[in-house]
């Protein structure tokens, strides 16, 4: 995204222009249900920061805000709770199948789908809610797309990450159940332009697929201070899910390299593996394979697993650190990088098409070639050696993070889209 006018960015994503008082005679989104598998207002990653910081944007932009968590199996009835302006519900919205136990599971279905989809049909009726927007294209999202042929809502999904890349290549279960989710709604968004590139070009019945940036609160200034754990006095962080798409193995090989070269350096691995449940890790063995590599390279005493942190701490250590490595082999637009921005924390980042949209090399960052750790070893060295270049691709990286990716112009692209969608 270096190099695009700010102005320009919600021209890219329709084609379609109304004057204002032409667009203030017509129905407009006054509420917006967003559904998201995952606990509000609790931060586990960047996709929950994103919904966190545009709900709280459109709730300055005077829309009505309210949020439903699909949950457990302990979330059999519906029930709600307030978080300042928000109204958060939780209810299980249960699949017509069972792995596990395929008879029982159907049959429990049944009894319990119409009860549910009842009380969800008159959730968006007494509420009054114009448009439900779904993050992350999931199987429990057919009570959406049942919801509008019965009358509710229209809804708009919006793909983050790698779900977008496995969503185009097939690469989900029930491929034809969730074909059927996303061709119901009334339009998809992707955090990345090459994302939503990538879905029209694997599926060009569902073109287009609109482009909305991810956003940051702007106004608040950077991040906080928080506790601290122990921190060196020289270091680097890595941000993120513990898992090969992230490519910690990478930069772990480019520390074993760095340890000869800067001996004061450290590595801050800051994050946990990913489970599809409780126990069970979805890359069993990853995390053992690291360690090995690290106890291999023999730097166990630069390289430090910090584990999940809360927010006001990630905060803290960002602000100490000398930089921000993010070696991933695929991304959507990550939230970390926008917080990077804001401070002023020099990147150095894989050469993949969801940094390079929008970071050029040795102007908002520096860049290397996929899984190659020489030349991450490389770039970080050049960035504790040359003087000056990490403020100069620190101020450069915020200046653009300020000019393009504040949370309102986010939060107003999202409702002018959503407003020409239901005019169309």
């Amino acid at each position: 995204m270096a190099g695009i006018a700010p102005g320009s960015l919600f021209l890219d994503m329709f084609p379609i222009s109304q004057p204002q008082g032409i667009m203030s005679k017509k129905k407009r989104v006054r509420h917006v249900l967003i559904v998201f598998h995952a606990s509000y207002p609790e931060i586990k990653g960047g996709i929950n920061k994103m919904i966190a910081t545009l709900a709280q944007a459109w709730i300055q932009d005077g829309i009505r805000v309210s949020i439903l968590v699909p949950g457990g199996w302990e979330d059999r009835e519906w029930s709600h709770r307030v978080h300042g302006a928000i109204q958060v519900h939780r209810q299980r919205l249960r699949l017509p199948w069972d792995r596990k136990k395929p008879l029982r599971g159907l049959l429990g279905w049944m009894m319990e789908f119409p009860r549910v989809f009842w009380r969800l049909r008159q959730f968006v009726r007494d509420q009054e809610v114009d448009l439900i927007h779904l993050h992350t294209p999931r199987e429990d999202q057919y009570f959406f797309r049942l919801l509008h042929e019965f009358g509710g809502p229209p809804y708009v999904i919006t793909f983050h990450g790698t779900d977008a890349l496995h969503f185009s290549l097939g690469q989900i279960n029930h491929p034809g159940w969730m074909g059927w989710i996303v061709r119901g709604a009334l339009g998809l968004t992707a955090v990345a332009r090459h994302y939503a590139a990538l879905i029209e070009r694997h599926h060009p019945g569902l073109a287009p697929v609109h482009f909305v940036a991810n956003g940051i609160d702007v106004a608040a200034g950077g991040p906080k201070e928080g506790s601290l754990p122990w921190l060196p006095e020289y270091f680097l962080i890595q941000v993120g899910w513990v898992e090969p798409p992230k490519a910690p193995d990478v930069t772990i090989r480019a520390w074993g390299l760095l340890q000869h070269r800067h001996p004061d350096l450290h590595l801050l691995l800051v994050g946990d593996q990913p489970y599809r449940q409780t126990g069970e890790p979805w890359y069993p063995g990853y995390v053992a394979s690291l360690h090995a590599l690290i106890a291999t390279l023999g730097c166990q005493d630069r390289v430090h697993w910090v584990g999940t942190v809360d927010q006001p701490t990630l905060h803290a250590i960002m602000q100490r650190s000398r930089g921000l490595v993010f070696p991933s082999r695929m991304e959507g637009m990550p939230y970390v990088l926008l917080e990077a921005g804001l401070v002023g924390l020099p990147v150095v980042c894989s050469d993949i098409p969801a940094f390079g949209e929008w970071i050029v090399d040795d102007v908002q960052g520096l860049l290397f070639p996929v899984d190659d750790h020489e030349r991450l070893a490389a770039a970080v060295d050049r960035l504790m050696r040359e003087e000056g270049l990490a403020q100069r691709i620190g101020q450069n990286l915020n200046r653009l993070v300020v000019e393009q990716h504040d949370a309102m112009t986010m939060a107003r692209h999202y409702i002018d889209l959503f407003n020409a969608l239901l005019e169309k």
